[in-house]
């Protein structure tokens, strides 16, 4: 048994708790739970319910995703701290590399301690800057990479274009491009590893702001519960991979789950109430009241990214008309806006990836070249159909169509 002096020891180096009155670690450190592993056991599975953060006493771990491992971690440091405040799956698992010896902190002890003390949340903020700081490294290491693939991507194009003549070139450049797509897939999924944690810790901050009794009026808790459910959906959007390439493949497997398809629409457009005020838009909306069994994640980004489009290009003082209804077994949603309209020619490519319109007219539709492209993706995946109806100076209307 390790005494409770050590354990402060161990707690105290915690970047954490760096801000943490003495009184407050020794608390803790009588808290602390001592766990022995034996080398080759798992520790933590990815997908588990996180509710302790652990400190290395001594031996070692390595945090892995499958075969990729993300970190390795030694004496005093420090795995499932994200556990103190979210107490949602794990992102990935920690095997023991050798006999360790771990000391286990319970969320609920943290939270006993946590109350009422500034300088343990002080901590917190300290380090979700930290973290989102490595992710600024990380983006930036995605771009240069992203650059070097669309480079090495226009480079194969010109020489398709005389294939006969420089098939041997042309496969030892197929074989480059393999190798630096992987090179992408493996930094966005350590950037997607990377972005989960500070969300958590957002998520955690709002919810400590608004369980402040007496100091948070009505319009900061209406803005906090905003933030939240912001959240919480790109939670959802990293936990279901959202990458178009994966949709395409055929063995993605879809979960599909009883939803109040009504409440998911009418939360989306309280998200977007302050904007739709601001633009003076008329908003009409009818909507029945019915369930489906559909994926969560997919008809909230089809409601959003049509309701995004309709918001932001629909002149001020105009009209947004939203139907949603049950017709023959099938989810009717229709959404429809006062905007500048299209050339009919355009309509056959505005759900095409990274499809850009450049004229004024088109400009309704020059996004980041990924919002229509997801729609169509997430409507056809869950056997939907998705059209759209346009004419310029009378604005566009699109017509999702799903079995319930």
């Amino acid at each position: 048994m390790l005494p409770n002096k050590e354990k402060f020891e161990f707690l105290r180096k915690m970047p954490v708790f760096a801000g943490a009155e003495q009184e407050i670690l020794m608390e803790m450190a009588s808290s602390l739970t001592e766990k022995e592993v034996l080398k080759g056991s798992t520790i933590i599975r990815k997908g588990e319910e996180g509710d302790a953060v652990f400190i290395i006493a001594f031996g070692k771990v390595r945090v892995h995703d499958g075969n990729h491992v993300l970190a390795r971690l030694t004496e005093g440091q420090v795995f499932g701290e994200y556990a103190l405040i979210d107490q949602c799956s794990r992102s990935a698992s920690v095997t023991a590399d050798e006999n360790c010896l771990l000391l286990r902190l319970d969320y609920r002890d943290f939270y006993r301690s946590a109350i009422g003390n500034p300088g343990i949340l002080k901590g917190v903020l300290l380090e979700l800057i930290h973290r989102m700081r490595g992710m600024n490294e990380l983006e930036e290491k995605l771009s240069k990479s992203y650059l070097k693939i669309q480079r090495q991507k226009d480079l194969i194009e010109k020489q398709n274009e005389s294939i006969s003549l420089q098939k041997i070139l042309l496969e030892q450049q197929n074989y480059d491009l393999t190798k630096l797509n992987e090179e992408k897939n493996q930094l966005i999924s350590t950037v997607i590893h990377q972005i989960k944690n500070p969300l958590t810790s957002s998520l955690c901050m709002a919810e400590m702001l608004d369980a402040r009794e007496g100091q948070v009026d009505e319009t900061e808790r209406e803005g906090l519960a905003i933030i939240r459910n912001s959240i919480r959906r790109i939670n959802n959007l990293i936990n279901e991979i959202l990458d178009l390439a994966t949709i395409d493949s055929k063995v993605y497997e879809l979960k599909m789950e009883p939803l109040n398809i009504r409440a998911i629409l009418e939360e989306l457009i309280e998200n977007y109430r302050y904007f739709i005020e601001q633009k003076g838009i008329v908003l009409k909306v009818e909507v029945a009241d019915f369930s489906a069994k559909l994926n969560r994640v997919y008809m909230t980004q089809i409601f959003d990214n049509l309701l995004s489009n309709a918001v932001k290009f629909t002149p001020d003082e105009k009209s947004i008309h939203i139907q949603l209804t049950e017709k023959q077994g099938n989810i009717l949603f229709i959404i429809q806006d006062e905007g500048p309209g299209m050339d009919q020619d355009k309509i056959h490519s505005i759900f095409d990836q990274y499809s850009r319109q450049t004229s004024m007219i088109d400009q309704e539709f020059a996004r980041d070249g990924l919002g229509l492209a997801i729609v169509h993706k997430y409507t056809t995946a869950m056997k939907g159909t998705v059209t759209c109806e346009s004419e310029i100076g009378k604005g566009t209307k699109f017509v999702v169509l799903l079995p319930a």
